[in-house]
């Protein structure tokens, strides 16, 4: 314990010290808005699991934050922004972003429309957006300074703008509707008494256009006042137990009004009364939402680097626009192509850039501020020359109204998703299939506590966006996924809790895939020799039987969907995304599947094999290295070439926070394994060049090791023995003879041990038939042995 203590008061020191000698944090030049899970004066108080915070006033001083899930102004202050912590230079463990400012107003978690004049909560557990047909968030648009959020409520069209006024009693915050037609009456919860603290709020009086709260809650209490500004007929204040609500009626046609509210002493209630009735000129919202002028209209320029060497596969540098005139870093998390060649790119701290000049010497590439404010988008997709960003909140399907090189329009294309203040939750990847549905994947909390249904899922949203629904489960961190040409899904995951080591998963719709806490369905569970059935993602199930699902003690599930190829440690610690090769401009790996590690830097060939219906694979390292971890990967229509992205966020070996990269083929000849299979007695591994025979023939020259993994809720595995399952090592079975086919492409090593396992490791320094050497490692996974191979054949 003394140790223990001494360590801590070192690590102080030495964290003190570190934090004097750093430079003063320059913040970032944002946008009017900004996307995130918002925290409130409260360390556990979240404001908004998907908040827009927006900046308002000339002085941009003063904030407003909506939660598009309930579609209600959350809280408003003046004064600082957020405090961010060290997140907007790294990806950190922290609580969500909290207000730094003075809050003066705001309302509680709930509904911030009434359905029939009633506000309860009708989402289960509190979690997710509300239902459409109550209140749905549309998207926002962009003018100048201004941020105008459009929704519906039933069946009413509504733009609002929120605004500032500085006056002698204080600021007075304004929201700006414009409403359309309505079927039914609608009812606003417009302030609550005591957000910023615990109060009695009581209702004052709502005569006229104005409706007052007495709230002693906040610095100085006093009273909330908000004024009705326009003709409004039939429209009316409510009081209630601490709150105003505004009552309208069913609106046979379109209406404009604005409502001003305040908070301040009461003792200057009476000389701002008429100050929050005066209507000022009326505002056409609608013509706000047709583009306004551009905030970042010069371009960063860069200069790409060429790589060197003699391979057949060099990796080039796209130079990222770090350091930039806005301050913003580029930590990239996905990207891909127009028809012309230009790519757009997302980063994880929320901006968007547009890149052209990707040309064979990328001597000059121009990088343009597209988008910003996004929710920690780490998935990007093109489609028809539209760019669709997957943040944590929701899909964005961005729109340049106006043509001037930034997005206008931040369209909520899908926010079915459910969102936690749980750091580890990322939205991973984005991808369609050939029918234009997309797919994206979700992380599991970091400690495994599930508490929400979409937590470790795989999700597909149709073409238009109307349909969400969960197609697999069972995921920890899938930080990377693809879909191929015949819309086969994969999907990565990394060592951790229920993860023996990292893997990459052949999806199938409806399947497990191993993180218990994430399996969002019934288990046949196994716990001190006695089966039971229960929902391992359920607190309620878990607080039932007494387990927390993820430690040591956990009850064991019956079965999981087993990847089809495991990596060990050694090789990838932190899987990213895939890619397949498509086009002919790529050499002999045409239509193979590329994995990307994010831990290592490294970039591996897959070689799958179906035998009896059962996918297994291995998978070599190419003979490449890069500054940054990968994750994301697209084929460039333009040239053929592989193009890859990444960022150092959490454990890797990478030295730059961001990187993105041209894999290009230099026509030289690959001396790489291009096919593998798992025969009764030894492997078949097919290369893409000839070999040379001597070399290839001696067994001399092989290696093989194979050993198992342990699922259990424990972060990790041991390897253990294939053999003796109860031993902590690797078999090695003896490779007897090695035999080349006639065409000098196949070696086949006999192998009599052969036996199915998680991992086996084949090592092998051989040449090729033109004298390189070729020494390599496959790591491949067999759970079925396809037939024997006869012996004296090719």
């Amino acid at each position: 314990m003394r140790m223990r203590n001494l360590f801590c008061v070192v690590a102080a020191i030495l964290s003190a010290v570190e934090l004097a000698a750093q430079p003063a944090r320059v913040e970032p030049v944002r946008g009017p808005f900004w996307s995130g899970t918002v925290r409130g004066k409260g360390r556990n108080e979240i404001l908004a699991d998907k908040g827009i915070v927006i900046t308002v006033g000339a002085d941009k001083r003063a904030y407003v934050c909506y939660d598009t899930d309930l579609m209600r102004l959350s809280l408003v202050w003046t004064g600082d922004f957020l405090e961010f912590g060290n997140t907007l230079s790294r990806i950190e463990w922290p609580p969500p972003p909290q207000v730094k400012g003075d809050p003066l107003f705001g309302t509680r978690p709930g509904p911030g429309w009434a359905k029939d004049g009633d506000f309860t909560d009708p989402r289960r557990d509190h979690q997710g957006p509300l239902p459409k047909d109550r209140a749905h968030y549309r998207g926002l648009h962009v003018h100048g300074d201004n941020v105008i959020l459009s929704y519906t409520v039933g069946d009413c069209e509504v733009l609002e703008m929120p605004g500032v006024e500085n006056t002698e009693t204080g600021v007075v915050f304004t929201r700006t509707f414009q409403v359309g037609r309505s079927s039914a009456p609608l009812t606003l919860l417009v302030a609550e008494a005591g957000q910023a603290a615990k109060s009695d709020g009581k209702s004052g009086p709502a005569a006229g256009n104005v409706a007052v709260l007495m709230d002693a809650a906040g610095a100085g209490g006093g009273v909330i006042a908000a004024g009705l500004r326009g003709t409004l007929e039939g429209a009316a204040w409510e009081n209630v137990n601490g709150r105003i609500h505004l009552k309208l009626p069913p609106l046979k046609d379109p209406a404009r009004f604005q409502l001003a509210i305040w908070r301040g002493p009461q003792k200057d209630l009476t000389r701002t009364a008429t100050g929050l009735i005066t209507r000022g000129p009326a505002v056409d919202l609608a013509g706000f939402c047709n583009g306004g002028p551009a905030h970042f209209p010069e371009p960063a320029v860069t200069r790409g680097v060429r790589g060197t060497g003699d391979g057949p596969y060099i990796a080039d540098t796209l130079t990222e626009p770090y350091p930039n005139p806005w301050n913003v870093h580029t930590f990239f998390g996905g990207f891909d192509f127009f028809a012309d060649g230009r790519a757009a790119t997302c980063t994880f701290h929320g901006d968007v850039f547009i890149v052209s000049g990707i040309d064979d010497s990328l001597e000059k590439l121009t990088w343009r501020r597209f988008a910003t404010g996004m929710f920690q988008p780490l998935g990007l997709k093109i489609v028809d020359d539209t760019v669709y960003v997957l943040g944590r909140d929701q899909i964005t399907r961005l729109h340049d109204l106006n043509h001037d090189g930034e997005a206008d329009f931040y369209e909520n294309f899908n926010n079915d998703v459910i969102v936690t203040p749980n750091y580890h939750e990322f939205a991973l990847d984005l991808h369609t299939d050939s029918k234009g549905n997309f797919y994206f994947a979700k992380g599991a909390p970091w400690e495994p506590e599930v508490t929400s249904p979409h937590q470790g899922c795989l999700f597909k949203v149709s073409r238009d966006g109307a349909k969400f629904e969960v197609i697999a489960t069972g995921f920890r961190a899938p930080n990377g996924m693809t879909v191929g040409p015949h819309d086969e899904i994969t999907v990565s995951d990394n060592q951790g809790h229920w993860m023996p080591s990292s893997k990459l998963n052949w999806i199938r719709e409806g399947g497990f895939y191993g993180m218990t806490p994430s399996a969002h369905r019934d288990l046949v569970l196994r716990r001190n020799g006695t089966n039971f059935t229960a929902n391992p993602s359920d607190p309620r199930v878990r607080a039932k039987y007494g387990f927390r699902g993820w430690d040591a003690d956990s009850p064991i599930p019956d079965h999981y969907d087993l990847p089809f190829c495991w990596l060990p440690m050694s090789m990838d610690n932190s899987s990213g995304g895939q890619v397949w090769v498509t086009g002919d401009k790529w050499g002999p790996l045409k239509d193979h599947l590329l994995f990307m590690s994010y831990g290592k830097c490294t970039l591996f060939e897959v070689m799958k094999e179906d035998v009896d219906g059962v996918t297994q694979g291995g998978m070599v390292q190419l003979p490449l290295k890069f500054n940054s971890g990968l994750m994301r990967g697209r084929v460039n229509p333009r040239d053929g070439q592989v193009y890859l992205c990444g960022l150092k966020g959490w454990q890797t070996s990478a030295t730059r926070d961001g990187g993105f990269y041209r894999v290009r083929f230099t026509g030289k000849p690959v001396h790489l394994p291009s096919a593998l299979h798992a025969m009764k007695n030894g492997m078949e591994i097919a290369f893409a060049s000839p070999l040379d025979d001597k070399s290839a023939t001696d067994a001399q020259n092989y290696s093989v090791e194979q050993w198992n993994y342990l699922w259990t809720g424990n972060y990790g595995s041991p390897d253990f023995s294939v053999r003796n399952p109860a031993e902590k090592k690797h078999d090695r079975p003896e490779v007897k003879s090695a035999r080349l086919s006639a065409d000098k492409k196949t070696v086949f090593l006999e192998i009599p041990d052969i036996r199915p396992c998680d991992q086996m490791k084949i090592r092998f320094n051989i040449d090729a038939a033109d004298g390189t050497p070729v020494s390599q490692e496959i790591y491949n996974t067999i759970y079925k042995l396809g037939r024997e191979r006869k012996l004296g054949t090719n």
